[in-house]
């Protein structure tokens, strides 16, 4: 979703993308209609931007996540496989924690490896998902890291991580193919950014 006060350019809508033209409130259920019909993105234009997203966020329980895209040695990314997708280890903020050291806590928990440095922030994600009938807004936020250690990274199975894989730059077309678009947006942060 993005909130916007002017009309996207048409070059910038793409296929499955939608307008919603907020009069001074926003609607949960114009938004709900249009991912029910399978919209990609959702362009909310309205004249008050913080307020539209501030009515918006209410509808929500607040969810802090962080996590990482790591590097090793080689210049590889580790990706975890959780859910029959392609994923980054990630996970929810502990109460008083500091979000940097929850992103470090949640890779060492979700792919047994410590010896992890961060050494810069990428952009933060947002989504949305019902939880025990109650509607979440998740954000997460998101680090480089460094793995400067030698262990084999291993699956937190608990977590239904089946699989941690070391991928090449290059070989990024396995995860793209299957993964959730704010992990492609994470991704293409860290492409811009190197």
């Amino acid at each position: 979703m993005i909130f916007t006060q002017s009309e996207p350019e048409a070059s910038l809508i793409f296929k499955g993308a939608e307008i919603i033209r907020s009069c001074g409130k926003m609607d949960i259920l114009l938004i709900e209609s249009a991912v029910a019909r399978g919209a990609k993105a959702i362009y909310v234009v309205c004249t008050d931007v913080e307020g539209a997203w501030k009515k918006f966020a209410e509808q929500f329980e607040f969810v802090q996540a962080a996590g990482g895209l790591v590097l090793n040695d080689a210049g590889k990314l580790l990706f975890i496989y959780r859910h029959e997708k392609w994923d980054l280890p990630k996970g929810k903020v502990e109460d008083n924690e500091q979000i940097d050291a929850g992103a470090l806590r949640e890779v060492e928990e979700e792919c047994a490896i410590g010896d992890l440095e961060i050494l810069y922030p990428l952009q933060s994600s947002w989504h949305t998902y019902i939880q025990k009938g109650d509607p979440m807004l998740k954000c997460t936020a998101w680090y480089v890291m460094k793995y400067n250690g030698t262990a084999t990274p291993k699956p937190q199975l608990e977590e239904g991580i089946t699989e941690t894989r070391w991928l090449d730059v290059t070989a990024l077309n396995i995860v793209k193919a299957n993964t959730y678009p704010s992990v492609l947006d994470v991704i293409e942060d860290f492409l811009a950014t190197k």
